[in-house]
């Protein structure tokens, strides 16, 4: 029987080189997408959730509904857990600067750069990986950072 250690892949401090690209994140979204944001979050704003409302207000200046900011950063933050998480690594710290809306059927890449080594100490080294958020134009949406500490 293959225990819990034989299935995770370590991921040492030393062996993470900065430039190394983390594989991309995709995410088409639409209005259940918001919708279902909207439950996960408790934000029932209607700039998610009411296209009628929104028809009309416009707030941003289109006659559609957007995306939580918190989505967009959820969907840069996969990024790195996808990578970090099953190496029992911990992530510390995001931030993250939205720059444009998201709006309907958009299709939203993520992708993540480790950009900066430091060397602290046993259990306190880090690394940061800049995340960015893209939309099916190439236009930035969002772009972030993430720090992760490694155990060893």
């Amino acid at each position: 029987m293959m225990g819990r250690e034989d299935r995770v892949e370590k991921i040492s401090f030393e062996s993470v080189k900065t430039g190394t690209v983390l594989a991309s994140v995709v995410h088409t979204v639409n209005q259940e997408t918001f919708w279902k944001n909207s439950v996960a979050s408790f934000d029932y704003n209607p700039v998610h959730n009411d296209p009628e409302w929104v028809k009309t207000a416009m707030p941003f200046k289109i006659p559609k509904t957007v995306g939580h900011g918190m989505m967009t950063m959820s969907f840069m933050t996969s990024v790195v857990t996808n990578w970090a998480v099953p190496a029992m690594l911990k992530v510390t710290k995001v931030t993250s600067k939205f720059t444009k809306p998201v709006e309907q059927e958009w299709t939203i890449t993520c992708t993540g750069v480790i950009s900066e080594k430091h060397y602290i100490s046993k259990g306190k080294n880090f690394i940061v990986v800049e995340v960015k958020a893209v939309n099916q134009a190439g236009q930035l949406v969002a772009l972030g950072e993430v720090e992760i500490v490694f155990p060893d």
